[in-house]
C-alpha cells in the first residue's frame, strides 16, 4: 500500500499519532510542520515510513516547496490529512481582529490552500483522499470558543461542498470531529483565556467557570490515537464517512444540538460548564 500521504500539524498530537498510524497501515508519510526539528524523534516511529518535511500551511510557498519534494521523491500525492491548526480563545468583543485573521489564516485558507495544491494531481491520478481535522467546536461551540468554533464550523461547509465537487473525479473527502483529547493543545486555550481571566474584567465570573470546565476536559479525553484510528479508516477505506466523532459518545449530543430549541441547548450548556446563575458585576456609574 505504498502512498504517500501529507500530514499536515504533525509535530504533536493528533497530527503525530496520524502520521504514525498511517505509516504502519503501510502509507508513504511525510509529515509536515514548520520547524523540522520538531519531527526528526516522529521519523523513527513509523518503521522507516517517515518523512520529515518543513511546511507553513499559511505559506503558499512552503506549500509548493513542499509538494514539489514529496512528488520529487515518491510521486503524486495520494492523500491529504489538514491537521494543522491554532486556538484563538476569548470574549468576541474583546479578541483583536487580527487574532481572528490568524485563526483562519491557519484553519481555514491553510486547509485550501493545500487541498488546491493537492487537486490537480488526484484528479489526474483518478483517486485519492483529503481527511480534513474539524472538532466537535463546530457544530456546538463553548463561550469564549468564538474564534475557533467559526474557524471550524466553516470547515464543515467547506468539506461538503468539496467533497460534492471531487466525488466524480474518484477524490474522496472526510470530516473528522475530534472532542476533548489528551494531547497539549488544551495548554494553548488555557493560554489564550488567561488574558481575559483577570479581576474586574467584564467576563471574568464567566470565563473563570469556562476555564476551569476546560482545563480538566484534555486531560480526561480520548487518545489522539483514538482519533488516528478514524482518520486511518476515512483514508483506507472504500466507502468512507463523510464524518466521524471522536469518541463516539458525543453523538448523542450532537443529536440534541440539531433536534431541541436553542434555548434549551443554551441552559444545558450553561449547566455543564458551571456558568448557569452567574451574575455579571454592577455596572460602573458613568
Amino acid at each position: 500500500m505504498y502512498k504517500p500521504v501529507l500530514v499536515t500539524g504533525a509535530s504533536s498530537g493528533i497530527g503525530e499519532a496520524a502520521a504514525v498510524a498511517l505509516a504502519r497501515k503501510g502509507y508513504r508519510i511525510f509529515a509536515g510542520a514548520r520547524r523540522l526539528e520538531k519531527l526528526k524523534s516522529l521519523e523513527g516511529l513509523g518503521q522507516g515510513g517517515i518523512t520529515a518535511v518543513e511546511l507553513d500551511v499559511t505559506d503558499e510557498g512552503s506549500i509548493d516547496a513542499a509538494f514539489s519534494a514529496i512528488e520529487a521523491e515518491a510521486g503524486p500525492v495520494y492523500g491529504v490529512v489538514n491537521n494543522a491548526g491554532v486556538s484563538v480563545m476569548g470574549p468576541l468583543e474583546e479578541v483583536p481582529t487580527n487574532e481572528w485573521r490568524r485563526q483562519f489564516e491557519t484553519n481555514v485558507f491553510g486547509v485550501v490552500a493545500v487541498c488546491q495544491r493537492a487537486l490537480p494531481g488526484m484528479r489526474a491520478a483518478g483517486a485519492g483522499r483529503i481527511v480534513n481535522v474539524g472538532s466537535l467546536a463546530g457544530r456546538i461551540a463553548a463561550p469564549f470558543q468564538g474564534a475557533y468554533a467559526a474557524s471550524k464550523h466553516a470547515l464543515e461547509g467547506l468539506n461538503d461542498s468539496l467533497r460534492r465537487e471531487v466525488e466524480p473525479f474518484g477524490v474522496k473527502v472526510s470530516l473528522v470531529r475530534p472532542g476533548f483529547i489528551n494531547t497539549p493543545f488544551g495548554n494553548q486555550e488555557q493560554e489564550g483565556l488567561e488574558r481575559y481571566a483577570g479581576k474586574g474584567h467584564p467576563y471574568a465570573a464567566w470565563l473563570g467557570k469556562m476555564k476551569a470546565w476546560h482545563a480538566k476536559g484534555h486531560p480526561s479525553g480520548a487518545s489522539p490515537m483514538d482519533v488516528a484510528e478514524k482518520i486511518v479508516h476515512a483514508m483506507a477505506a472504500e466507502r468512507p464517512n463523510s464524518r466521524y466523532t471522536v469518541p463516539e459518545r458525543y453523538i448523542p449530543s450532537l443529536i440534541l444540538r440539531n433536534t431541541m430549541p436553542s434555548a434549551l441547548t443554551d441552559r444545558a450548556f450553561a449547566r455543564v460548564i458551571g456558568v448557569a446563575g452567574v451574575k455579571p458585576p454592577a455596572a460602573k456609574a458613568q
